[in-house]
C-alpha cells in the first residue's frame, strides 16, 4: 500500500492509525479531518512529505517518530486564527527523527515551549534547508529554529510582530533572511552564530527594537540590508541596525520558483488542486499530480524573491579635515558591478557588467579630536 487517499466523512485519524506502513509514501488527507492521534504516522519510514489540511486543529504526541524519509511538510493556509497545536516526541521535537528540507507554515502554530518537551517541533533540526511563514502566523518563538544548522533561507509574512530570543540562534548556513511589515521585535540573540548571513530584507518602515546582541554575530561587511523605500534615516539611527555597511532602499520582488522533487514537467499526465479539480498548469502553492508512470506526487509552486548580488564590490574611503572644526570626515564610496545582461556568443557566454558607484552621504562619520 503506497497511496492512500481518505473519504470526505473522516473526521480525525486516530491513534496508531498507520503506525508501522513502512510502504507509505503517499497520503492525502481531506479538508473534513480536525485531529491527528498519538503515534498516527509512527515509523511511516517511506512517506517523504505530507500536507496537513487547514481544518486540522490538533496533531498529537509521536506522530512522525520513525518518518525517516519525511523531507516536507506543508500546514495548509487558514483564514482564521484558530491555531494549530502540535505535540512532541516526549523530551524531543515532533520532528526529531525526520531529515526535513522545507517547511511551509500558512496558519498561527501553538506548543509546549519547555525543554521536556524538545522546546519547538523544528529544534535542532539539522537537514532543514527552507522556512516559509505566511501572515497568519504572529510570533516566531523563543528557540523556534535554534540550532538549525543547515537552514539557509527563511520568508516570514507580514503578520510576525516578534522574533523570540535565540528563535535562529546556532543557524550557521542561514544566508538569507525576510521578514514582514510587523516585526516590531527581535529577541536576544535571535541571530547569533548566524555568521553566513549575506542578504537581510526588512518589510518593516521602523527598525525592530533588538534585544541584547541580537544582530551581533552577523557580519556587516559582508551582509547587505534591504529596507523600505524612505526608511533610510530611521535605520541608521537604530541600534544595532546602524553598524550594516551596505543598506540599500527598494521593495522585495517575489518570483516563482518551483519545487519539483526533481521531476520533470514532461512526465506529468495531470495536475489537480487540493480540492481536486483538474488544472491546466501548475499553480502557486501545492498542487498534485499524476505522473505517466502510474504514481501520484505532490509539487509545491513555492513563493520567493528576487534579489542582486555584486559580483564585484569594492570601497574607496577618503578622509579630509577642516578648518573650522579641528574633526576629521570620512567619505566612503561605494562601487559595485552587477551583471545585467547575458549574450550568448557561440558556445561562450559573455556576462555584461553594470558598473554603479554609489556616494552615500549616511555613511559620513565624524571622528572626534584634533589632527
Amino acid at each position: 500500500m503506497k497511496e492512500i487517499t481518505l473519504g470526505k466523512n473522516i473526521t480525525s485519524i486516530g491513534d496508531y492509525a498507520f503506525d508501522g506502513c513502512s510502504q507509505l509514501q503517499g497520503l492525502n488527507i481531506p479538508n473534513s479531518v480536525t485531529t491527528i492521534g498519538t503515534y498516527g504516522f509512527q515509523n511511516c519510514s517511506a512517506l517523504e512529505n505530507i500536507m496537513i489540511p487547514k481544518a486540522v486543529t490538533s496533531i498529537g504526541n509521536y506522530v512522525f517518530n520513525g518518518c525517516s524519509a519525511l523531507k516536507a511538510i506543508v500546514m495548509e493556509n487558514r483564514e482564521d486564527d484558530t491555531p494549530l497545536t502540535l505535540g512532541s516526541n516526549g523530551s524531543s521535537p515532533l520532528f526529531y527523527s525526520c531529515p526535513l528540507n522545507e517547511v511551509y507554515i500558512g496558519r498561527r502554530s501553538s506548543y509546549d515551549k519547555s525543554s521536556s518537551k524538545g522546546y519547538s517541533p523544528f529544534y535542532r533540526n539539522t537537514s532543514l534547508s527552507y522556512v516559509g511563514i505566511s501572515e497568519k502566523e504572529t510570533e516566531i518563538s523563543v528557540n523556534e529554529f535554534y540550532g538549525c544548522t543547515n537552514l539557509k533561507e527563511v520568508k516570514i509574512g507580514d503578520g510576525v510582530t516578534t522574533i523570540g530570543n535565540w528563535a535562529f540562534s546556532g543557524c550557521s548556513s542561514l544566508d538569507y533572511f525576510g521578514f514582514g511589515s510587523s516585526v516590531k521585535t527581535i529577541g536576544i540573540e535571535a541571530f547569533s552564530d548566524c555568521t553566513a548571513m549575506i542578504r537581510l530584507m526588512s518589510r518593516a518602515t521602523t527598525p525592530p527594537s533588538c534585544g541584547s546582541q541580537a544582530l551581533d554575530d552577523i557580519n556587516k561587511w559582508n551582509c547587505k540590508l534591504t529596507i523600505p523605500t524612505g526608511s533610510l534615516g530611521a535605520y541608521q539611527a537604530a541600534d544595532q541596525w546602524k553598524e550594516f555597511f551596505f543598506v540599500e532602499e527598494g521593495d522585495m520582488t517575489p518570483i516563482d520558483r518551483v519545487e519539483a522533487d526533481k521531476l520533470k514537467v514532461a512526465d506529468i499526465i495531470a495536475i489537480y488542486d487540493l480540492n481536486g479539480q483538474k488544472k491546466t498548469s501548475l499553480q502557486r502553492g501545492l498542487n498534485i499530480v499524476k505522473m505517466s508512470d502510474g504514481r501520484t506526487k505532490k509539487i509545491a509552486i513555492v513563493l520567493k524573491h528576487s534579489y542582486r548580488i555584486p559580483i564585484l564590490s569594492l570601497t574607496l574611503t577618503h578622509c579630509v579635515s577642516t578648518v573650522y572644526s579641528s574633526r576629521l570626515y570620512r567619505f566612503v564610496y561605494n562601487i559595485s558591478c552587477y551583471p545585467c545582461a547575458c549574450l550568448s556568443i557561440g558556445e561562450g557566454v559573455v556576462v555584461v557588467l553594470n558598473l554603479q558607484i554609489c556616494f552615500q552621504t549616511a555613511m559620513i562619520q565624524s571622528v572626534k579630536g584634533s589632527i
